[in-house]
This record gives C-alpha cells, structure tokens and sequence, in this order.
C-alpha cells in the first residue's frame, strides 16, 4: 500500500509542472488575418490589375479555339483532305499554345501570391511575438486546432496590430 500511494505523489510530482509551465496559451487564425491584411494591401486589385491583360489574352484564345472548331464542324465535309488536315493541326497547335500560356500564367500568378504569403508571413510573426511578450504568453499557436474559445483566440487583437503595423 505504501508504494502505491508514493507511486502516485510521484506521479503527481511529475505532471503538475507540465500543468503549470504553460500558464498562458492564445491562439490565432492566419487565413482570416490574410484576407483582412489582402483587402487592406489591395493585393487582389494589384495582382488584377497586373494579370489583367494575360487573362484577356487567354480569354481571346478560347474564342479563336472555339471559332476554328465550329468552323471544322460546319465544313468539314466540304473542306480537302489537306485543308482538314491543316484546320486540325492548327487547332491542336492553338490548344497547347492555349495550355502553355494558361499553365505560365497561373505559375507566375503563384509566385507573386506566394511572394506576398511570405511578406504577411513575416510581418503577423514579428507582431505576434512582441504582442506574446507584452501580454505574456507562453503559446501562442496558429493552425491545426480544432477548437479554441473564445478567450484564447486572439486574431482580432493581433489582426488589429498587423493593420497598425502596415500603414
């Protein structure tokens, strides 16, 4: 009996400084900081604005893609061999021209997304950190919980000091 209940002050000895060393935790949703931080920067209307012209280009393609199609349809019959042959070449030709620009386009549209992930990135953790030091927070986590209260979501506090710190 002595060593069962000295087994378990033991384990009570062992677990309250686990319990106690994390006094303070806090948690933050970086996706919602995001689109607030996208709609300040502007961020969509830059990049809009900047693949603008590519888009319309792409948007053109598809209308000559569709047009040559309707054009082999309607007169495949009457066409020559030959002149077949060339319609359908060339419509491959525009389709994969097609698929080059869109598959580029959506790359560099990527990299200029990824390229401002990063900037935000590094702006919400430096915020972060001071406001942890500030506040005293042991933890302060940001993805993979599957449910926090209220009072240990802090996105709107630290959403406000990423705002702050932008203008």
């Amino acid at each position: 009996m002595k060593k069962l209940s000295s087994k378990w002050v033991l384990l009570i000895m062992l677990i309250t400084p686990a319990l106690v060393s994390a006094q303070k935790i806090g948690f933050v949703n970086v996706n919602i900081l995001f689109n607030e931080y996208a709609k300040v920067k502007g961020i969509d209307n830059i990049l809009e604005t900047q693949f603008s012209e590519p888009k319309k280009d792409l948007e053109k393609m598809v209308v000559d893609i569709k047009a040559l199609e309707k054009e082999i349809k309607t007169n495949e019959l009457l066409m020559t061999e030959s002149k077949l042959a060339a319609s359908k070449n060339k419509l491959k030709e525009m389709i994969m021209s097609y698929r080059e620009k869109g598959t580029a386009l959506e790359k560099e549209f990527k990299v200029m997304r990824d390229k401002e992930m990063g900037a935000f990135r590094k702006i919400v953790f430096e915020v972060t950190k001071k406001y942890a030091a500030e506040k005293k927070y042991d933890l302060i986590l940001n993805e993979g919980v599957m449910y926090a209260d209220e009072k240990v979501n802090l996105t709107k506090d630290i959403s406000a000091r990423v705002n702050k710190s932008i203008k």
